[in-house]
Order: C-alpha cells, then sequence, then structure tokens
C-alpha cells in the first residue's frame, strides 16, 4: 500500500480530524510534519481549538506534543506565543480575536515546540492560509469541527480514530465506518437537479420532483422528521453543500435509506485516509495487527496503524 505522505503529495492543504480525543491525532500531525521536512517542504500549521500542550487541559492525561522545524509558520493565539519553545518572528498580526487572545502568525527560526490556537471560523482559515508562501498547508481540528474539511478550506482530509472512542472495538469500527460513509458522501450527478440547485440559499422541499436541499446543516432532527413524516421519501435525494455539514447517527441514516431516501452533495470532500490508534489512556486498548485489519476490511479508503511508520 502507498504511503501516507505519497498520498498527499497531489494536494497544497491538508486537514486531519480526529474521532475523539487521544486518537493519535497529534502524532499523525507530527509524522507529517517530519515526512514534508525530508522533502524540503515549507510548512504552515493551525488548528481549530487549541493543539500542543503537554496535558490535556479537559481528560488530565498526557499528550504528544507538536513539533516543528525552522522555516514553519504558526497560525495561533497570541496567549499561546509564550508556550511555543521556539525562536520566533511574529510575521503578523490579524484582527480576528479568539479567547486566548488575537491570532497571529509566527515564523519559526529555530527547531521545537510549538502550541496551536487557530481562528474558530473556516473562511477566517481558509482566506488566511492562502497569503502565506509555503507548500503545504495542515489545519489541526477534530470530528465535531468537520468544517474544515471542507472544500473550501482544505482540499484532502486524513480522519484520525482509536480505542479512546470507546472500550468496545466493534463500536469504534462502526462509528468510523459511519463516519468515513458521511464523509465521502458522492456529488449530486443529476444535471437537471444541479441546475436548479445553483445559486439555492433558500431550503427546497420538493419530494415529488426527487429532490429536498438544506443550504445549512443537515441535521438529526431534522433527517428525523422526514422519516416520521408523511412525505413519501423514495426515490428521494437530500442534498447538502458537502458532507461536513451532516450531523446525523447511523441509525437515522438506515432508516432514511430504508424508506428510499439518498444523502447526496454538491461539494464533496477528499477523505484520503484514517489513521487508527489502538491504545487508549482510559482503557487497555485493542490488539493492534486485528484492529488495523478489521479497519482496513471494512473501510474503502486506506487505513494506516498511527504507532507504525506512515
Amino acid at each position: 500500500m502507498m504511503n501516507l505522505i505519497t498520498l498527499l503529495a497531489p494536494y497544497p492543504t491538508i486537514s486531519i480530524i480526529g474521532m475523539a480525543k487521544n486518537v493519535g491525532k497529534t502524532t499523525t500531525l507530527n509524522h507529517l510534519i517530519a515526512d514534508f521536512k525530508r522533502q524540503n517542504m515549507k510548512l504552515a500549521l493551525t488548528s481549530i481549538g487549541r493543539d500542543g500542550e503537554r496535558v490535556d487541559v479537559v481528560t488530565k492525561t498526557a499528550k504528544p506534543e507538536i513539533y516543528v522545524y525552522s522555516g514553519t509558520y504558526i497560525i495561533t493565539a497570541e496567549k499561546l506565543i509564550p508556550l511555543c519553545d521556539i525562536t520566533k518572528e511574529i510575521v503578523r498580526v490579524t484582527k480576528m480575536n479568539t479567547p486566548m487572545g488575537r491570532i497571529v502568525v509566527l515564523q519559526a527560526l529555530s527547531d521545537g515546540f510549538v502550541q496551536l490556537g487557530g481562528p474558530s471560523m473556516t473562511r477566517q482559515i481558509s482566506d488566511l492560509l492562502k497569503t502565506l508562501p509555503v507548500d503545504k498547508v495542515i489545519v489541526d481540528g477534530a470530528i465535531s469541527r468537520k468544517s474544515l474539511a471542507s472544500p473550501d478550506v482544505t482540499e484532502a482530509t486524513i480522519l484520525c480514530t482509536g480505542a479512546s472512542l470507546s472500550r468496545s472495538q466493534a463500536t469504534v469500527i462502526e462509528e468510523t465506518r459511519h463516519a468515513v460513509e458521511i464523509l465521502t458522501l458522492p456529488k449530486l450527478e443529476d444535471k437537471e437537479l444541479l441546475v436548479k440547485l445553483e445559486g439555492a440559499t433558500e431550503e427546497i422541499h420538493a419530494p415529488k420532483d426527487g429532490l429536498i436541499y438544506f443550504p445549512g446543516a443537515v441535521s438529526e432532527g431534522r433527517i428525523r422528521d422526514l422519516i416520521q413524516s408523511s412525505a413519501k421519501l423514495k426515490d428521494t435525494v437530500i442534498v447538502a453543500e458537502d458532507s461536513s455539514k451532516i450531523f446525523i447517527k447511523p441509525a437515522t441514516y438506515e432508516k432514511l435509506r430504508i424508506k428510499g431516501g439518498a444523502l447526496r452533495v454538491l461539494n464533496p470532500i477528499h477523505l484520503i485516509a484514517v489513521t487508527v490508534n489502538p491504545t487508549s489512556p482510559y482503557n487497555i486498548g485493542f490488539d493492534p495487527e486485528l484492529f488495523l485489519k478489521q479497519m482496513r476490511e471494512t473501510l474503502p479508503v486506506p487505513v494506516y496503524d498511527v504507532k507504525e511508520e506512515i
């Protein structure tokens, strides 16, 4: 199987999202940083929320730190700058505010550890990253903030999952399978329907025409309401702008399909791979070889063990 760094070669902007805390997101990030360094690529890094701290501020468990190399651009909050163990130059102070202060663009002048705390708005991230003279951009996030995987923000996405998601290996595999299924929903192919949706900003409910369009979030409640309503959903396509805006549970999705409905998107997300972490700070974890084998048998995208060379 092709290694992850080769898979990522065509994509200038990459997002990493985690199914839960401690699934190996930072370890995956550090692998990518080191591999891109070996290829002499200049990087920019940022995060949705906070990452890189030695101890998780919520779970109080130890975390790997983010290690960067000289020349890397760091987009982070100003209150985290003193916690970045590098010699650095402030390139730009933005007008974007977070609970940890304004967003600042730094350039590392030495190797060392950094903490990331980027803007919460994905559009702000996208606009800012376009201005940096780099070869690759990596945006660190979470499944709850999967909007950063939107094709408007990043061109390739890595999903991280692992034993910290659940004590049950079967549950981890099933929840990851569902997340991958949603993230890889195909583009709406019907050209006539595409014409109807061009520039649409309002909801469209036309089951008779085989179409329901949500310009915003496709939530669990909305899909449940459709399933429980008298509307005939057989051969009806429910369309979202992209799969980062779809938030439904596996059981609800299955009920939708039983009623004949389907989900499609206008702008597909490119999920390039999944990384798995068989260990967890909360329990003894899973057998690494079996966990990786079953994930690879279940998922339609390449799967890598985060503890191995990826």
